[in-house]
């Protein structure tokens, strides 16, 4: 008899409970069928004849170009378990589950990013993603997945999720890949969600069954970019983006690139408003074939306005005294001193300018040991270099190594490098590895005469764009992988994205662009697109929760 009240209890709340939620005691394998019971987005999915589903884009859509989503729309779940495949068979790709939806912008998204240099470089990574209705994914977490192959193409990976509460957990072929809490979202329905071309294979979902308000599939995705070139061509490339000491914006960029080089024919874009309109004028003609390779345009802290281009010492200077719109006759820049024969042609790319008015160029070269595809991992060895002029780019110094200057060593895992200055007058340079799972960092602390040796930097990333430092001094670093992300620091690069991944704010293959201070805190971004046609132009607002589109994006839910 004493125990009938606390038996009498225990089935009480189990029925409060129920009344809430359903407990799915079945496992369910999850089907497209008619695609009635589906929401797609930029894509069409179906079942493969072993059980699995698979999927393909449709379109780019108005959001992440090209991003494939699939909601379920008759099944919500608060906490639940799931296995699927990952299997991907492009070196640009992505592929995830979908969890806790509220509408077609706004879930948790657990997925498996990758790109043709971690491809190819043997690590793989996972990632918690949050959707906040801006538009961008907000990156909670990145991580390398210890003991999981990234190549070759193909194989199958076996995915397993839990969610319950607050916390995520992954597994990948039963190695642990991801811990991580987030308060975001308590309930919502499942998806699926791809890039290019990937394959979930049978995927079952277990948990919690909840009621939700019906699926609104009207409510669209959120553009937040637009093409600021449309009618220029095709391959569109950027050389350079800056602010001329009138205030107009200028755009260098190219067109008739293809994905394997540089645009052949070049162009400037100005803009009067602030990167709202453009209209394309000739670039400045600095060689009788257009611009030298890694060609740009900088306005100096004199007012002037230069364009030049450095490949192994030589290269073409030119200077404008009107804004840009037209350029004093070629210079050519020769090296005061023979410079090095091993790496034989070291190409300079984006500049910097210190604040006592020092030049930067940053540049890299393959070195002679490198003799086998960039496919064999660690046959190719590149050294990364930085070049100093205090002449306004006239002439310029030999390079100095990035990886400080111990006799017998150095680092072969360098290729483009960028760099910030910081409030105490250093200066750190970012720089994209061949093999490496994270970037390379380094510092000077004598304007970019010297530089420490390298270090693993703090986050992975691929063909990065130069930072820009706005007026609140928040540095933004944009890099490719996830897709297109932007990196924040606000202590000089101490700590990076207020403890999360970053924002992803584009899929962009290509990644490469130009970033301009357009007004205190508001970044103009231009970048390639995924599939190298017409350049894609953001803003963005630093504020003091992160980085948020303005653009014909809904607001960011708080």
């Amino acid at each position: 008899m004493p125990m009938m009240p606390r038996t009498g209890t225990i089935v009480f709340l189990s029925i409060l409970t129920c009344t809430a939620a359903t407990l799915a005691e079945e496992r369910v394998q999850l089907a497209i069928g008619d695609g009635s019971q589906w929401s797609f987005v930029n894509s069409q999915w179906k079942d493969t004849q072993d059980g699995g589903i698979a999927g393909e884009r449709t379109g780019d859509g108005d959001g992440l170009q090209g991003y494939c989503m699939a909601f379920l729309k008759d099944r919500a779940y608060s906490d639940l378990e799931a296995t699927f495949t990952v299997q991907m068979n492009t070196n640009h790709a992505d592929e995830g589950l979908i969890v806790r939806a509220q509408d077609p912008t706004r879930f948790a998204l657990i997925h498996f990013p990758q790109t043709g240099q971690q491809f190819r470089a043997q690590h793989f990574w996972v990632a918690l993603s949050i959707a906040d209705g801006s538009g961008y994914l907000r990156l909670k977490r990145v991580e390398m997945v210890r003991r999981v192959a990234s190549n070759p193409f193909g194989i199958a990976h076996q995915a397993r999720v839990n969610v319950t509460g607050n916390r995520y957990q992954v597994w990948v072929n039963e190695h642990p890949a991801l811990d991580i809490t987030d308060d975001t979202y308590d309930s919502g329905r499942i998806g699926l969600s791809g890039f290019t071309t990937f394959a979930h294979g049978k995927v079952s979902i277990a948990g919690t069954t909840v009621d939700a308000q019906p699926w609104n599939a009207t409510i669209p995705q959120v553009k937040n970019w637009f093409t600021p070139f449309p009618d220029a061509g095709p391959g569109q490339f950027v050389n350079s983006l800056t602010k001329a000491p009138n205030g107009d914006l200028l755009c260098l960029f190219s067109t008739e690139g293809s994905s394997s080089f540089k645009g052949t024919k070049p162009h400037l874009g100005r803009s009067t408003d602030g990167g709202k309109t453009w209209t394309v004028e000739p670039a400045p003609q600095l060689q009788p074939d257009g611009l030298p390779g890694g060609a740009s345009i900088a306005a100096l802290q004199d007012g002037r306005l230069i364009s030049l281009g450095v490949t192994h010492g030589e290269g073409v200077w030119s200077e404008s005294k009107d804004n840009g719109r037209s350029w004093s006759k070629p210079m050519a820049i020769q090296p005061e001193h023979p410079w090095p024969t091993d790496p034989k042609r070291i190409v300079t790319g984006y500049q910097q300018q210190l604040r006592d008015g020092t030049l930067l160029r940053f540049c890299y070269g393959l070195h002679s040991t490198s003799t086998e595809p960039v496919t064999r991992w660690g046959a190719v060895h590149s050294q990364a270099f930085a070049i100093r002029s205090t002449d306004a780019g006239q002439t310029w110094s030999l390079p100095a190594s990035l990886d400080g200057e111990h006799p017998g060593m150095g680092n072969l895992d360098l290729t483009e490098p960028v760099g910030f200055e910081t409030a105490d007058g250093k200066i750190i340079c970012l720089i994209r590895p061949i093999y490496s799972p994270w970037m390379w960092e380094t510092l000077s602390a004598d304007q970019g005469k010297t530089w420490s040796p390298c270090v693993r930097g703090p986050f992975p990333g691929w063909a990065p764009s130069a930072p820009v430092r706005t007026k609140s001094g928040v540095v933004v670093f944009p890099t490719r992988f996830p897709g297109l992300t932007l990196h924040h620091t606000r202590d000089d690069g101490k700590t990076w994205d207020d403890g999360g991944g970053g924002t992803y704010i584009d899929t962009s293959i290509w990644a490469m662009g130009g970033l301009v201070e357009v007004e205190p805190d508001l970044i103009l971004f231009i970048h390639q697109d995924s599939w190298f046609k017409t350049l894609r132009a953001q803003y963005i607002r630093v504020t003091d929760r992160g980085l948020d589109p303005v653009g014909a994006g809904t607001p960011r839910v708080p």
